[in-house]
């Protein structure tokens, strides 16, 4: 009768140690982390000196792709009136499921915010694509720029970011214009 407690007892704990270790494995594991890339330039968009960010998050699973003005990520923004107009960051990192961005209109003093659901308007492989957006007013438009390269640069760009004169890019929003 005892040996058949104890192989019950040893199945039992080996059973349960086995069931939390593969509980503790899908906590750790995390987010997907995809290759790509989340920037903006209002220097050369021409949206820097009309308008000031306040803010930005693209998704909340990454700190290097938000920040705020009331809440830097970093001290090396803190105390600052507005954001730089511009970041990159490249290499693995989560898809964002939105894109929130708050800005200040210059000549008014009006505080804009937007927040985009860039679900079913991303590729559903976002490898080597990049995510960008513009200011112009008080509109927000948002694209995508895909990894293909054009053949000719020497043409101005085909929508408002500067970034679709070298490679294809198309608007995500506010129009959905998928290639």
């Amino acid at each position: 009768m005892k040996t058949i407690q104890t192989v019950f007892g040893r199945l039992w704990r080996r059973w349960l140690a086995l069931s939390l270790l593969v509980v503790l494995a899908g906590c750790a594991t995390g987010p997907k982390m995809v290759s790509h890339a989340f920037s903006f330039d209002g220097n050369y968009d021409k949206w820097a000196d009309k308008v000031d960010l306040l803010a930005y998050s693209y998704g909340d699973q990454y700190q290097m792709v938000r920040n705020d003005v009331a809440n830097p990520r970093s001290p090396v923004f803190a105390g600052l009136t507005k954001l730089p107009p511009g970041t990159g960051v490249n290499g693995p990192m989560p898809v964002g499921d939105f894109l929130q961005v708050k800005w200040r209109l210059q000549s008014t003093g009006e505080v804009l915010e937007e927040r985009v659901n860039l679900q079913g308007r991303l590729p559903e492989d976002m490898t080597d694509h990049e995510l960008t957006f513009v200011i112009d007013g008080r509109q927000l438009y948002v694209f995508v720029v895909t990894p293909r390269r054009k053949k000719s640069s020497d043409e101005p760009p085909v929508l408002k970011t500067w970034r679709s004169q070298y490679s294809y890019a198309y608007e995500i929003f506010p129009t959905l214009r998928k290639p």
